[in-house]
């Protein structure tokens, strides 16, 4: 309220008066100014400052009546101009005397709320004090200090140094002790106050000085040395001039005077919800130290008794085994210490008392926390296990016992006889996973909140059994997922082995010939082998009651380790790659269409033959170069990039037989060190090995083209064209004469014989089928050479033979094919068969050209050579080619070499 100049700010109720500090300011013209200064007066009750005030600054603060008594002046906060300062405007407040008898012990918030108020606001706060109370701790009004303090540096949070309040301790009623004497104790005392408070981090190292200016002045007594007080009063006040000595007035930034009453409010209101200031009286204070040792007291006996020692003890023995009766024991113990507490503490107040009785409670729990834990965890075990061996039982786990079917009959009595274990004991055929789990669940949960109740339940706690319930029923839900997936997983892995064979019998046998569009074929017998594979899971997993998100997996799955499956087979064959190449080569090389072995006939084409046998082997080659995704196989176009590595490898393999390069490659596998387009792991083969494949494959392929060609050359030597039939009859005709004569005349016989063996064997000498077959001109050029060496040789030899015949021996060719003939006209008719044994030998030795499957791939030329062996004289075996003459050709430009016969 407004009374004169002066006006009551906040009363003692705490109440903020807004309105009248507005119309304060207007008035006492605040608002127009910016350089104002707020002094401030706190202290004891009845301590003077009033009247200091109104002697220094000229203001009308009530003040006591000696002659009524010692009472409450000042009640709230009051402020007022200060009139003896006029030209400097100064704002004075006169604070409510603390520790007063009317508001007691227990109501001293406002005193620290309205001090903390009065260091916030002004730039000078004088703290009145008695002489004699210096060095005193409450006289002298240290814990006020110690309280605004602190909760000025939490609340405001200042900065050091830059606005530093003045703090100016008004020594009142000076004696004769010297005023630097008692400045000293002081400095001492705040000193180790300021040291003493609890600061927030960032003022740790802070010194009181870094937030207030500490000044000091000494006043007289103001009855007995009254006129001492008055000229002391006046030297005070020149303080409060700018330009007086030791003046008080800093240069400090300043609110403008329009925002003094907001900025005054908001403070007060900052002040009033700060929980710091709400500090208890002193018999709470009291009752809060003794309920606090009483608790102490009872919390360390309970620790220390052997009874709760004894039961701890049982129930972490780890055992797993439920200690009987429990929860009676431990309620007895806990009940026993907190009626201790109660009888200590009766005599103290109830609401420190029962708080502290909670924090006593809550701390025993703590106590006796772990023993519970484990006896739940013990029980929990105990319930667990024997559920999920009921449900293994009840679903046929040991297939060489009977499934138990029954847990929820079984579970009641079980906790009967066995704190409240679940059993089965009825034998049936195995339920339905699903079924029996849902069974057993029922039964298991029964029997643990049953077990629970009669050992571990502790009413009014935690320990009550719900949560425990709810939590053994989610483990035992987890287990039975648990157990459900493994039993799933068994059935995959069991299935497993079936999938693998349906997978690898259809993909090994497709790929021993990988011929166009193996791919498609291949993935449909890994869905063919994973579809099948599926039903027989599927049925065997009807009890589990799959979700269908759970089936769409288990397709997944499967048809992943089909596909897996398939990918291992087909990186084993590209690992393979050349002997796979090989067969395929020889399959279509040396087996017709009617897969028997080819005869190597002069009429038949090997080469056209050997270009589509290598043809189908690159096929081989380019099917295993990259893995086809199931899904490009599907329709069998794919997307392109496998069909490019495809095309590449066919152009690769033409181009190198046919000698020319394709006009333009989709991809030029000569140049490309990867696929375009395909991903890394499809890749089998990169295009730097299909060219060293192809390169050792048409290598190893020249070794059985040789054989072929020479078994053919063979063959045409051996098979000359007969005379046609016309001219045998023409012979016939015409030479009867001739032939008749020749019967009639032995002479002319063995003459014409004579004449035949010469010519046959200089024909075979001079070998003139090859030396014809370098040309006409260079083969007459070559006979001609041979002629005189050739004759020569054969009139020798045929000289020996008739000397031989002569002497009545055969020659040794005939020695060794014909010593077992009995008579003269066997010995004639094996001479009469030595001129056209060459042509039968010769077919002999072709025929087991063509059959013989002798080490295709490894000879090294030569493979057309004859392999039928004759008699030698003496028993030693010879060529037959030795002894027919006959010349081979390997094609590869094998020098001939000409064996002769003796004529």
């Amino acid at each position: 309220r407004m009374e004169g100049d002066k006006m009551q700010l906040i009363d003692s109720g705490g109440v903020f008066r807004e309105q009248e500090l507005k119309e304060f300011v207007a008035s006492a013209h605040v608002d127009s100014s910016s350089d104002y200064l707020v002094v401030a007066i706190m202290g004891p009750q009845s301590s003077g400052k009033s009247t200091l005030m109104n002697y220094v600054f000229g203001t009308g603060f009530y003040t006591m009546n000696a002659e009524e008594g010692r009472q409450q002046t000042t009640m709230g906060v009051w402020l007022s101009k200060a009139p003896k300062i006029p030209d400097h405007l100064t704002l004075v407040m006169d604070l409510e005397g603390s520790d007063g008898r009317e508001r007691g012990e227990d109501d001293t918030n406002f005193e620290r709320q309205s001090a903390l108020f009065a260091l916030a606001v002004a730039d000078v706060l004088m703290v009145n004090i008695w002489s004699i109370e210096i060095g005193r701790e409450h006289g002298s009004g240290k814990p006020l200090l110690r309280t605004i303090f602190q909760v000025n540096l939490k609340l405001f949070a200042p900065d050091p140094n830059r606005k530093r309040t003045v703090l100016l301790f008004v020594i009142r009623d000076k004696t004769k002790t010297p005023l630097n004497k008692l400045v000293e104790v002081m400095e001492d005392d705040l000193n180790k106050m300021w040291d003493a408070i609890a600061k927030p981090p960032q003022y740790e190292n802070s010194k009181i000085r870094d937030f207030f200016d500490v000044q000091y002045a000494a006043m007289s007594h103001y009855e007995e040395r009254h006129d001492d007080f008055v000229a002391d009063a006046t030297v005070l006040r020149r303080r409060f001039l700018p330009d007086g000595d030791e003046t008080l007035v800093r240069p400090s930034e300043h609110l403008p005077g329009a925002a003094f009453a907001l900025s005054a409010q908001k403070i007060w209101e900052a002040i009033r919800t700060q929980k710091d200031l709400n500090l208890p009286a002193h018999k709470v204070m009291v009752a809060n130290i003794r309920c606090a040792e009483i608790a102490s007291d009872q919390l360390s006996g309970f620790v220390m008794d052997q009874a709760w020692k004894d039961l701890e003890a049982e129930a972490r023995s780890g055992t797993g085994e439920v200690v009987r009766g429990f929860n009676a024991r431990l309620m007895g113990l806990v009940d026993s210490c907190l009626q201790g507490y109660e009888a200590d503490a009766m005599y103290f107040d109830p609401n420190v008392r029962t708080a502290k009785l909670q924090e006593l409670s809550a701390k025993l729990w703590e106590v006796v926390t772990p023993a519970v834990a484990d006896q739940v965890s013990a029980l929990r075990s105990q319930q667990l296990n024997a559920a999920l061996k009921d449900l293994q039982l009840a679903t046929g786990s040991d297939r060489d016992t009977a499934g138990v079917a029954g847990a929820a009959g079984s579970g009641a009595g079980a906790g009967a006889t066995d704190g409240g274990t679940a059993t089965s004991t009825a034998s049936l055929r195995p339920a339905p996973f699903r079924e029996a789990a849902r069974c057993v669940q029922a039964s298991a949960s029964a029997a643990f909140r049953r077990a629970f109740a009669e050992d571990l339940r502790l009413e009014g706690t935690e320990w009550d059994g719900r949560a425990a319930t709810a939590e053994f029923e989610r483990e035992l839900a987890e287990r039975v997922e648990a157990l459900r997936g493994e039993r799933i997983e068994e059935a995959v892995q069991a299935v497993q082995r079936q999938l693998a064979n349906s997978v690898s019998g259809p993909v090994i046998s497709l790929l021993d010939n990988c011929t166009p569009g193996v791919w498609r074929r291949l993935h449909a017998a890994a869905r063919n082998a994973a579809a099948s594979t599926e039903k027989t899971l599927l049925r065997q997993l009807e009890g589990f009651e799959l979700e269908p998100s759970e089936v769409e997996a288990l397709q997944q799955k499967l048809t992943g380790m089909a596909q897996a499956k398939l990918e291992n087979h087909v990186r084993e064959a590209a690992l393979t790659r050349i002997s796979r190449m090989k067969d395929r080569f020889t399959e279509v090389f040396t087996l017709d269409e009617q897969k028997t072995p080819r005869m190597w006939r002069p009429k038949d084409k090997i080469p056209n033959l050997a270009y589509d046998a290598r043809l189908a082997a690159a096929q081989v080659l380019a099917q295993l170069a990259v893995i086809r995704p199931p899904e490009e196989s599907t329709d069998g176009r794919g997307d392109g990039a496998a069909d490019n590595v495809e095309a590449a490898v066919l152009d690769l393999a033409k181009a190198d037989l046919e000698g020319s390069p394709s006009s333009a490659p989709a991809l030029d596998i000569l140049s490309a060190d990867s696929w375009p387009g395909v991903c890394e792991e499809n890749v089998l083969l990169q295009p730097h090995e299909i060219r060293t494949t192809w390169r050792e494959f048409m290598s190893a392929s020249n070794v059985q083209v040789q054989q072929a060609l020479s078994a053919q050359q063979t063959a045409r030597l051996a098979g000359s064209q007969p005379l046609p039939f016309w001219a045998i009859l023409a012979i016939f005709f015409l030479g009867w004469n001739e032939f008749m004569s020749l019967l009639y005349n032995p002479l002319y016989l063995i003459f014409g014989l004579v004449v035949f063996l010469f010519g046959r064997t200089l024909y075979a000498e001079l070998d003139v089928d090859a030396e014809m077959s370098k040309g006409s001109l260079p083969g007459l050029m070559s006979l001609m050479a041979k002629f005189r060496p050739a004759c020569k040789t054969v009139l020798q030899r045929c000289t020996e033979s008739l000397s031989a015949l002569a002497a009545g021996q055969l020659p040794e060719e005939l020695q060794a094919q014909g010593h077992s003939f009995a008579s003269e006209a066997e010995m004639s008719s094996s001479i009469r068969a030595y001129g056209s044994s060459s042509s039968s030998n010769n077919n002999n030795n072709n025929s087991n050209v063509s059959h013989a499957r002798t080490d295709q791939w490894g000879n090294e030329g030569g493979g057309g050579a004859d392999t039928g062996l004759v008699n030698r004289k003496g028993g030693g075996r010879m060529p037959v080619s030795e002894f027919q003459g006959g010349e081979t050709d390997n094609y590869a430009g094998r020098a001939g070499v000409s064996t002769r016969k003796d004529s």
